[in-house]
């Protein structure tokens, strides 16, 4: 705000500081401009990323009341621990069972189950508890669908050997574990482009099968039998 001396008619011409309102209220338009300077500038910046296929955080800045975008870390971070929020929730009963191990990272998370919530000892047809499960995962991701979480499907088995006609091996049991889940997420709706089966056999025990003297340790062997879900970006 500027201000004008304006001569008061009064003995001994003393003067005293008026505010220019006309000057004041062309000062202010700098602020507009500045403000829709900005606001091109953040619409620019999304569209550009959208382009490149980079993902943005939106967040509503308490101190400025604008919406910030950003990238980097605080994009991955966010939504995978609002994810994982999600999902203690939802599976609150298998977590308090032991039937679920979950770990997160910076980019992804991983739920470990135990085999038997979704099959039965050497077979691959999904039981009816393992369907309850992929279902509350599923609704956890449509939350936050925004984000566009792809899917990877482990299947693991325990070292003791298989040889039937459907399954020669525990590679091709953990490997229609894997594809079984699979079919039913994309039976439930879910985009097959974002999902990836793996089979991986009893190469990646989590546990020994066996203890010193060759003998199973039943207890090992359950949770070597494990369904891993991999969500990440």
């Amino acid at each position: 705000m500027t201000m004008q001396l304006q001569e008061q008619k009064q003995p001994g011409r003393q003067f005293k500081l008026v505010p220019d309102v006309d000057t004041d209220r062309n000062n202010s338009g700098w602020q507009l401009t500045y403000l829709d300077t900005i606001t091109l500038l953040l619409a620019f910046i999304i569209i550009m990323a959208g382009i490149a296929g980079v993902n943005l955080f939106l967040f509503d800045d308490p101190e400025t009341g604008l919406r910030t975008a950003v990238t980097g870390e605080h994009r991955v971070q966010a939504p995978i621990l609002e994810l994982e929020q999600d999902l203690i929730i939802l599976l609150e009963d298998k977590i308090g069972e032991g039937a679920l191990i979950l770990e997160t990272e910076d980019r992804e998370l991983r739920m470990h189950f135990r085999g038997s919530s979704f099959y039965e000892v050497g077979q691959a047809e999904l039981l009816t508890s393992g369907q309850v499960i992929i279902d509350r995962i599923l609704e956890a991701i449509h939350e936050l669908d925004f984000y566009r979480f792809n899917v990877d499907i482990e299947g693991h088995a325990d070292s003791t050997p298989i040889h039937t006609l459907r399954f020669p091996s525990n590679w091709e049991l953990s490997v229609a574990r894997a594809s079984n889940i699979v079919r039913y997420f994309v039976e439930s709706g879910f985009e097959p482009e974002r999902l990836k089966a793996s089979g991986y056999g009893d190469t990646f025990p989590v546990a020994p099968n066996t203890d010193e003297y060759g003998n199973p340790i039943p207890e090992n062997q359950d949770m070597n039998r494990r369904v891993v879900i991999r969500l990440f970006y």
